[in-house]
Parts: C-alpha cells; sequence; structure tokens
C-alpha cells in the first residue's frame, strides 16, 4: 500500500497530535484552537488564568512535542521569567571572546529564544517592564539589532502564561497590556473550575488511578512548514477583503461602546493595521484548519463563511457561550467573574456585529461600483475624441490608474475602468494620427 502524500501526512499527524491533547486536558477546547492557529501561521499567545489550571503543562505538551526530524528533539526556548531576569537571559550571552578581541559587544542568540522556533515563557508579566518590551521587539521582529548588527531569528511561535488575570495587568500598566495586544495574535483565558460535572469527575477519576498524560502522537518541524506552506498559498477574494475590513471597523465601533456598559473594561484587542493584517493571516491559517479538521477536499480560498474564525483572533478566548454561563453562576471570586463576564460580552458582541457584515457583504458590488464611479470616467474619455482637452485627460488618466491599482475587490467593476482606459489611449492615437498628419 502506498502511503499518503506528505502534505497529507502532516494534515494527519496535526489532527492526531491535538485530538490526543484535547482527550488529555478537558474543556481547554479555545485555548487548542487559539495554538494550532498560531503556529500555523507563526504567531504567538498569551494564555492567563488562575494557578492550578493547566496552562503551562499544555504549553509544555505542545511545544515540547514538537521535533526535528533529523535530531528527533523540538526546538524550544523555554525560561520562567521573574523579576530578576535579565536580557541576557533571553537573547543569549554575551559572547566574551569577541568583546576581549575588539572590546564589542555581541550576543551568542543561538543559546537564547531566537535561536530556537518554538519558545515558551513562563509567568511573563513577574519581569520588569523593560524585560517585556524586549520580549515583545523580538518577537515581532524576529530579530536582534545591536549596533550595526542585525542578527536574525528563527523564532516562529512564542507561547506565553501568567498566572495573573488581565485587570490586574491593566492596572498595573496600561500601556504594556495594549503593546501585547498589539503585537500578540491570540489571547486566552482559562478559567478556574470546570464548566461540567463530569470533567471534574473524569479529572479526579484519573487521580484516583494515578492515570497520567499518556501522549503518543508525534508532529515534526517539517510536517509544520508543510502546513504553513500551505497557508501562505490561500487566496483571498475582494469579497472577503472586504469583509476582513468591515468586521474589523465594526467589532473596535461595539466593543468600545461596551465599556459604558461594564465597569473597567477595556477591549482586549488594540486595534491597529498591524492588527489587520493579523488578521488576515489568520483567516489564510483557518481556512487551512478547516481543511485538515473538515473538509480535506476544499479549496484554499477564503469565504465569507471562514470570517467567523477571526472570534479566535479578535477576541479574548475563553470558555464557549453556555459555559461561561454555567461558570459564571458558580464563581465567586470577582477577578473570575470580571474575565468570565468580558469573554460572554466579546463573544456576543462578535456574533452581532458578523450577522451585520455578512448581510452588507451581500451588496458589496453595488457599493463599491457607486464610489469607484466609473461610468463617468467613460463618458469623459470618449468624449475627448470629440473635443480634445489636455487637462481632462490628465486628470481622467490619474483617476482611472488611481481606480486600477490595486484594482476593485470585485472583478465586475474592473470591466468598466478598462473601457474607460481604453477610451483614453483611443483619444491619444487619434490625437496623435491628427498632429502627424498637420505636419505633413
Amino acid at each position: 500500500m502506498t502511503s499518503p502524500p506528505p502534505y497529507l501526512q502532516a494534515a494527519q499527524s496535526f489532527r492526531r497530535f491535538f485530538g490526543e491533547l484535547r482527550e488529555t486536558y478537558l474543556e481547554r477546547e479555545t485555548l487548542f484552537t487559539q495554538i494550532e492557529l498560531a503556529l500555523l501561521c507563526r504567531e504567538h499567545v498569551l494564555v492567563v488564568g488562575p494557578p492550578g489550571t493547566a496552562k503551562s503543562a499544555v504549553a509544555s505538551a505542545v511545544l515540547g512535542r514538537i521535533t526535528d526530524e533529523t535530531s528527533g528533539l523540538p526546538s524550544l526556548f523555554s525560561k520562567q521569567i521573574a523579576e530578576s531576569t535579565l536580557q541576557t537571559d533571553l537573547i543569549g550571552p554575551v559572547d566574551f571572546k569577541v568583546l576581549t578581541e575588539t572590546g564589542r559587544t555581541e550576543y551568542l542568540t543561538d543559546e537564547g529564544m531566537l535561536g530556537s522556533v518554538h519558545a515558551f515563557l513562563d509567568e511573563v508579566f513577574d519581569g520588569r517592564d523593560m524585560l517585556l518590551r524586549s520580549i515583545l521587539n523580538v518577537m515581532y521582529e524576529r530579530e536582534l539589532k545591536h549596533g550595526r548588527k542585525v542578527t536574525a531569528g528563527r523564532t516562529e511561535c512564542v507561547v506565553m502564561t501568567s498566572n495573573r488575570y488581565l485587570t490586574e495587568v491593566l492596572a498595573r500598566s496600561p500601556e504594556l497590556l495594549l503593546a501585547f495586544a498589539d503585537r500578540l495574535s491570540f489571547i486566552c483565558f482559562v478559567p478556574k473550575a470546570f464548566a461540567r460535572r463530569e470533567s471534574r469527575a473524569a479529572m479526579l477519576h484519573r487521580f484516583v488511578h494515578g492515570t497520567r498524560p499518556d501522549l503518543h502522537a508525534t508532529l515534526t518541524l517539517q510536517q509544520l512548514d508543510l502546513l504553513q506552506d500551505a497557508v501562505a498559498q490561500v487566496k483571498v477574494p475582494g469579497n472577503v477583503l472586504e469583509g476582513v475590513e468591515m468586521l474589523t471597523d465594526a467589532l473596535e465601533r461595539s466593543l468600545v461602546a461596551q465599556v459604558s456598559k461594564l465597569p473597567d473594561y477595556v477591549p482586549t484587542k488594540y486595534f491597529s493595521q498591524r492588527s489587520v493584517v493579523k488578521a488576515l493571516w489568520t483567516l489564510k491559517a483557518a481556512v487551512v484548519r478547516d481543511q485538515i479538521y473538515r473538509r480535506p477536499d476544499r479549496p484554499l480560498e477564503a469565504t465569507v463563511e471562514d470570517l467567523d474564525a477571526l472570534r479566535w483572533f479578535f477576541l479574548l478566548g475563553g470558555p464557549p457561550a453556555a459555559e461561561a454561563d454555567a461558570l459564571l453562576k458558580a464563581a465567586v471570586d470577582p477577578r473570575e467573574r470580571a474575565q468570565l463576564e468580558i469573554v460572554r460580552l466579546e463573544q456576543r458582541t462578535f456574533d452581532e456585529v458578523l450577522g451585520k457584515v455578512r448581510q452588507e457583504l451581500g451588496g458589496g458590488v453595488e457599493r463599491e461600483a457607486t464610489t469607484l464611479a466609473a461610468a463617468d470616467d467613460v463618458t469623459a474619455a470618449e468624449a475627448l475624441s470629440r473635443n480634445w482637452q489636455a487637462g481632462v485627460v490628465s486628470s481622467t488618466a490619474r483617476g482611472v490608474l488611481g481606480k486600477l491599482v490595486p484594482g476593485p475587490r470585485h472583478g465586475q467593476n474592473r470591466a468598466p475602468l478598462l473601457v474607460a482606459a481604453r477610451a483614453l489611449v483611443a483619444a491619444l492615437e487619434q490625437r496623435l494620427s491628427r498632429g502627424m498628419a498637420g505636419q505633413g
């Protein structure tokens, strides 16, 4: 029997790898979904929640078992952050040979975070602010700038954990939390308790019988590379791009409006141009993830239906609505209640906004056609063959060019612009021929 092609093997391994983890770590569906997307699109995850919720165990079980086919070992840098943690603990020690021979300070980055494909930073908010800003720069730029030297890193995905609630981090340093929110694609809150009674019963059963996590499924860096290459190939048609923009703008307005309804609420996501680009990559990763899990025959092209997956990017990840309601009924810690309230509020807001965006996308072709006003350009260009005006030629040509590059989102709106362009060319040729005839 012949083996399946490498990409199909990679997809099967990915599915088995995370399926096994979901069976082991109960009620962590959202967290695993966000980690899957982060791995596929080479982005980072922040996991927050009280102690004893398996945050570190999950991070280690994922990143510590993605191995290199050549060495059989993970490419993982792990560090527990403390107030005493220094920058050199993360980027690598100083190269004393270079320092003593030349007087220049250089770092052995292969021994630090940049030397590994994956990184796990535990208790990340225990570090000093300057250290955290250094972490953010390394994660976002994936390189170290030091004087005239720029050292490229291998870092693709960093998982960070913290026992602090986001409200605590916000109270300590709101600017720092915004910086994290802008540079991270995924933030997840892991609640203190289980929402389903059977989950706690299963946990206690495992403890009584001394059952330890039994994880055998494998996933390699090379297989992950194949899946990441597929993400890069995903096409995003114009109407879906429009949907991403509409969803981003409408969601930002709606979440800001919620501030008056929930005391001390600050939207988890910082909306910037950088976040829109990251959202697009999340969308592409969601297409590949859907192909891996649900529809292996689907083409690598995003659809309007895939916009729903952007909830994992734009929102504070957490238990789904029904489970959040159940947890809120039992929660007594005000910090826990506050985080669950945020999870529920953001989910409801996203669902409302997405519904409206999908309705509005139906009239996207007509809206764009009205905005482009290509018919006016056609009329102006065709009139030049009868009444030549250099100023009109120049302004019409600039207008048509500006609309053609990068071009309409909807292909059918490109045709009238091309008609206007051809009319301009015809008018110019006519003018040139008349000029040459006059000279003759």
